[in-house]
């Protein structure tokens, strides 16, 4: 039993490297005041022309391919919290917004890798990634579930001292975390 379990802690654990590897980094970064537009580059423009309600992502397009602006992967347009109407992914988008009779202010905004990974930790991206995210979720429980029961039935001259470090990580946890959010 010790064996299969074992096993599965060693071939779960390797899988799951590169995915706990990124979102200990990010979830570093963040604290330390890194988020997902760090690095990224942003450009604004404004257009002046009269458009027709529903045709702003169209006079968009025209206006990046007449100046030679990268087009957004094509996608379904969305209005963000800053009223801009945006088309693109989470990497790469371009946005319009209207600020008066005929002037619209058009965005086009690029992460960096690193705030594209951590809009991959927020799952803030396609569920393609969120899938692997949740996999990584169950595996950690199964690898400390499994962990511990190798080390309990292994390692029986320190099982008091063992008993005692999982009972203070328990406290621990549940003080910092209680003051944390109080």
């Amino acid at each position: 039993m010790v064996k299969q379990f074992r096993n599965i802690h060693i071939y779960l654990s390797l899988f799951f490297l590169p995915v706990a590897l990124m979102y200990a980094l990010t979830g570093a970064l963040y604290i330390f005041g890194v988020d997902e537009d760090s690095g990224a580059s942003k450009h604004t423009y404004t257009l002046k022309a009269t458009i027709s309600q529903g045709g702003e992502i169209e006079a968009m397009l025209e206006y990046l391919k007449a100046n030679d602006i990268a087009l957004p992967r094509g996608s379904e347009p969305k209005l963000d919290k800053k009223g801009y109407l945006r088309i693109g992914s989470v990497h790469y988008f371009a946005g319009i917004k209207k600020l008066g009779e005929g002037t619209y202010d058009i965005m086009v905004f690029k992460r960096s890798f690193i705030g594209d990974i951590i809009l991959l930790h927020k799952a803030k991206g396609e569920w393609y990634f969120n899938i692997l995210a949740v996999g990584f979720g169950f595996a950690i429980a199964i690898l400390y579930l499994s962990g511990l029961i190798i080390t309990l039935f292994n390692s029986k001259k320190n099982r008091f001292i063992q008993y005692v470090t999982l009972i203070v990580g328990f406290i621990v946890s549940f003080v910092l975390g209680t003051f944390s959010v109080l």
